[in-house]
């Protein structure tokens, strides 16, 4: 008898040694499925204002791409309106290198910046001040030219030519461009054969300071912006230009013409 009471004893203990744990850890269980069902997780939200954080970031497309470009050649294709072709000798034929060269003609380029006739250009192109050049327009009317204004230093110039209701270029400011930028640069490189050429690059460094040597003359010119846009002969006088169409201007010009109420780029 007294061996059945210790073998009950001894199965109740194991019985509840295992039946406890488990009420235990079916308690636990039961209590966190409460919890986590009573938390309330707006999904909704979430989703929304993560796609709205996205959405400030356009997207990546061909048609962006393709967008972008005719906007670019809309904007070219009006800023070459105001580039002209600039000739020391006036053009009697049907091509500028009919009779002359290049070096002859001193072909260039120049920009219009006033709807009544003032050209900028470089001094080696047009010749010093009260020199006679010749300018074409972009619709091929041709003009002779009277340099106003030059500086041998500078290497610009300012030529009026008889005309009004020009089509004049739109200028910018050189000091808020950084290195790294897109720019293009219109000119007339070989001559006029191949006028209103546009090539593009980015702006390479800035404040550049480059040594001139000419016979026995030495001279500095500095803040010069570099950039890896083609530049050929032919090309001097022309506009180095935004995506937007405003000409890079430099201090210089500006604190020269502004007088005047001329402005000229920094080619």
């Amino acid at each position: 008898m007294k061996a059945k009471r210790i073998k009950r004893k001894s199965n109740l203990r194991i019985v509840l040694s295992t039946t406890i744990p488990i009420i235990i850890i079916f308690s636990i269980l039961v209590y966190l499925y409460d919890t986590y069902k009573s938390i309330d997780i707006n999904n909704s939200k979430y989703e929304t204002e993560k796609i709205g954080a996205q959405s400030t970031i356009e997207e990546q497309t061909v048609e962006n791409a393709e967008e972008n470009s005719k906007n670019v050649a809309d904007i070219l294709e009006n800023t070459m309106q105001s580039v002209v072709g600039i000739s020391k000798l006036k053009d009697n034929g049907s091509s500028i290198f009919s009779n002359s060269n290049e070096k002859s003609l001193g072909l260039g380029t120049g920009v219009i910046i006033s709807e009544n006739g003032y050209i900028l250009s470089n001094e080696h192109v047009t010749g010093s001040k009260y020199s006679t050049c010749y300018i074409t327009l972009e619709n091929s009317k041709k003009y002779d030219g009277t340099v106003v204004w030059s500086d041998t230093d500078l290497d610009l110039s300012i030529t009026k030519i008889d005309a009004k209701e020009l089509k004049y270029i739109t200028l910018g400011d050189s000091s808020k461009i950084r290195v790294g930028e897109t720019v293009y640069a219109i000119g007339n490189p070989i001559g006029f054969e191949f006028r209103r050429t546009v090539t593009s690059g980015i702006i390479s460094s800035k404040n550049r300071t480059i040594k001139l040597e000419e016979k026995n003359n030495v001279s500095y010119m500095s803040d010069l912006i570099q950039t890896d846009a083609t530049i050929n002969p032919g090309n001097s006088g022309g506009p180095l230009i935004y995506p937007n169409g405003e000409v890079i201007r430099n201090k210089y010009c500006k604190n020269i013409f502004s007088r005047r109420n001329w402005i000229c780029n920094s080619n």
